[in-house]
């Protein structure tokens, strides 16, 4: 009997029936609304796509598992509806802390705070929770009943699971913004901005610092900005990327934090707030030079973004600071009389502030841009053009042929050096761009010069830790300390997957022709081995300027290798590929893999470079007017199949310091088209032209 006495004290204590009942009434429409978008966007979902007529096509396993995944392209309505409504529930139960009157008279009840906010905070629980347990069931029974067999009862608990845990995190998270303002549309808008703050703020301050440090590896940071933000990485929650369990205790851990501060506040709360921006005194200088200090990076980076000058970027710093400052004052204080000494004093002492930080930076007073580890330490280097693939691992791609779905093998590569000698030549690239980071810093904190590529470095060291930089270079000024790099055979085995398959794998070859509906079909597998055989040592014969293809010439073909184990490896058949084109050859297979003359065109028209120092791009290669290019005077028609080899050898897609321009004519009447340089003219073509 006592123990039954006590557990009703306690459940007085913590809930009021009468508030929870009453709460009931008041938004449980609110309830009713959230379960019917869900049944929208969920069940009936399903049993649209179940009653389709059958689309042979259409992989209905990967249509179905989207359904229930949180990408905004595929629903909008579904995401929306999960980060709205939690939101809108706290500011409706709430709603009358920001009105003095209703807060005064609900207040002068004989009931605890405490048991008012716990109370709306059960009744907000309850109403976002159900609609997500009624719509799992359904959709489990839905499936169930149709004898779906693309959808399990992973993928259901998977989402209802996510959607509790979300709207439990967004929900405590608008009550708790609810404790500190007076203002309902600004609780709305702060709520969404508290969830978007660890990824935003994170950006921001990361754009800024790599403006002034060179070598700050920007792009690595940005990739792990998203799963901050619990918002943002509600739209990347997969399958294949689904919570972890670090992420699941820190949003469960938040909601806790959150649910307890908002008790905290509630308790402390003045009546008297309702109405104003922020309902505790103490929060205003936070809360003014936080939102000037945010909205100052915000405005600098955009500028630099932009215009891409240094001159901007501290015009937006100004702009931006001077903005926010004056309107949070006008927001904090409800009126216009803001322009007082004392303000612009304040304001003054935060911009002093503000430029000896952004000193700071702009001299690197910590040395972060000349600091390279000790080789000695570094047990491998990653390189890379992009700090992706160092990250994330890729989604499966798959692509059909015939009855096979084959894997795409032309994943994004984690590019690890591991032997000394490239260790120490990337050492050595590294080197020489610290040693010119002076230069590169102004000459790329005042514009983006045209053909720079980015170099993104990642350290590991025999203690495990990491040291990141990343860099834009221009490619000609380092060559000869890449050439080494990318003519070793670690980095063309790590960029190449032709070189570590086995043969054995290999079941079909087949070489589709540059620009032609022509394909050669390889299944013999002594022909496969010698093919593969031929294209390996024509890839690790590559020099540095092949690999770059800095003369832009296409490839004679593609080739695509389809492995046994339901993979595919693509490889272009390039034009310096000697031994697979001697190889062809001597099987007689030549003709059959790649254009030629007379056989597939039989003739071809050359010009005067129209693009050369132009920047019309209104005609784009393959939309000439043939017959107005025909009846050009001075233009060039070979025939010659001779000539027209030397055409289709030399011509390239490098339109800006080409001399010449070639068209191609199929024999289809389809056309294809390129450019020729003055180095790579062949004499017939310069005679004519007067050179």
């Amino acid at each position: 009997m006592k123990w039954g006495i006590m557990v009703m004290k306690l459940k007085t204590f913590f809930i009021n029936r009468g508030i929870l009942l009453n709460d009931f009434q008041r938004f449980g429409w609110l309830g009713a609304c959230y379960l019917l978008v869900l049944l929208f966007t969920i069940p009936l979902k399903i049993f649209m796509l179940y009653s389709r007529p059958e689309d042979p096509g259409l992989r209905y396993a990967e249509v179905y598992a989207r359904i229930f995944q949180f990408d905004p392209s595929q629903s909008f309505l579904h995401l929306a509806s999960l980060i709205l409504v939690p939101v809108l529930t706290g500011l409706l139960l709430f709603r009358y802390l920001q009105d003095s009157r209703a807060a005064d008279m609900i207040h002068a009840l004989p009931i605890r705070r405490e048991t008012f906010y716990n109370t709306h905070v059960v009744t907000g629980i309850i109403l976002l929770f159900l609609p997500l347990i009624f719509t799992a069931l359904i959709s489990w029974a839905l499936v169930a009943g149709l004898g779906l067999e693309h959808i399990n009862s992973t993928d259901i608990f998977s989402w209802l699971f996510t959607g509790l845990l979300v709207n439990l995190l967004f929900f405590i998270s608008s009550v708790a913004v609810g404790m500190i303002t007076g203002m309902t549309v600004l609780q709305g808008v702060l709520s969404l901005i508290l969830l978007l703050l660890p990824s935003g703020l994170s950006l921001l301050l990361l754009h800024n610092v790599g403006i002034y440090l060179y070598g700050f590896a920007y792009d690595f940071y940005f990739l792990k900005t998203g799963s901050l933000s619990p918002l943002l990485r509600l739209t990347e929650i997969s399958s294949s990327y689904p919570l972890q369990s670090v992420e699941i205790a820190a949003y469960l851990l938040t909601s806790i934090v959150l649910y307890l501060v908002g008790r905290y506040l509630y308790r402390r709360r003045q009546i008297e707030a309702a109405g104003n921006a922020l309902a505790f005194d103490v929060l205003h200088p936070l809360f003014k030079y936080a939102v000037t200090f945010c909205f100052m990076l915000l405005l600098g980076s955009y500028f630099y973004q932009v215009q891409g000058s240094m001159a901007w970027t501290y015009f937006g710093y100004l702009l931006g600071s001077l903005l926010a400052y004056f309107l949070t004052e006008i927001l904090l204080n409800k009126s216009l009389q803001v322009f007082q000494w004392r303000r612009i004093r304040d304001y003054g002492i935060y911009a002093l502030a503000m430029l000896g930080l952004i000193g700071l930076f702009h001299y690197d007073f910590t040395g972060f841009e000349k600091r390279l580890p000790e080789l000695g330490n570094v047990k491998s280097v990653y390189l890379d053009t992009y700090f992706y693939p160092l990250i994330h691992v890729p989604a499966v791609n798959t692509q059909a042929y015939g009855d096979i779905e084959y894997v795409e093998y032309h994943s994004p590569v984690k590019a690890m050096f591991n032997e000394r000698k490239n260790i120490a030549d990337i050492y050595s690239l590294h080197q020489a761009i610290a040693a010119n980071r002076l230069d590169h810093k102004e000459s790329f904190l005042s514009k983006h010069p045209l053909g720079y590529e980015n170099v993104c470095l990642a350290y590991e060291l025999e203690n495990g830790s990491f040291i990141y930089r990343q860099y834009q270079i221009t490619s000609s000024e380092y060559a000869d300390r890449l050439k080494p790099i990318y003519e070793s055979l670690e980095y063309k085995k790590l960029h190449n997957k032709i070189l570590s398959i086995k043969l054995a794998d290999v079941d079909l070859i087949e070489i589709n022709a540059f620009d032609r509906n022509k394909t050669l079909r390889l299944t013999d597998a002594g022909l496969i081995a010698q093919a593969v055989a031929a294209l390996q040592k024509d890839v690790c014969a590559e020099t540095y300027e092949e690999i770059k293809n800095m003369d832009q010439r296409p490839p004679w073909a593609h080739v695509t290798l389809f492995l046994g184990n339901n993979y595919r490896i693509d490889q272009d058949w390039k034009k310096t590929y000697f031994n697979f084109e001697q190889w062809l050859k001597e099987t007689g297979k030549y003709n059959q893999a790649r254009l030629l003359p007379g056989q597939d065109f039989t003739s071809a028209i050359v010009d005067k470079n129209p693009y050369l120092n132009k920047q019309d791009t209104s005609k784009r290669p393959g939309q000439e007017n043939l017959p107005e290019l025909e009846n050009k005077p001075g233009i060039l028609k070979i025939t010659d199949p001779e000539k027209l080899e030397l055409c289709l050898l030399s011509y390239n897609t490098n339109s800006e310091q080409a001399l010449y321009k070639v068209v191609f004519l199929l024999n289809n009447g389809r056309t294809f088209s390129g450019f020729i340089s003055e180095a790579d003219a062949p004499a017939f073509i310069k005679e004519h032209f007067g050179f």
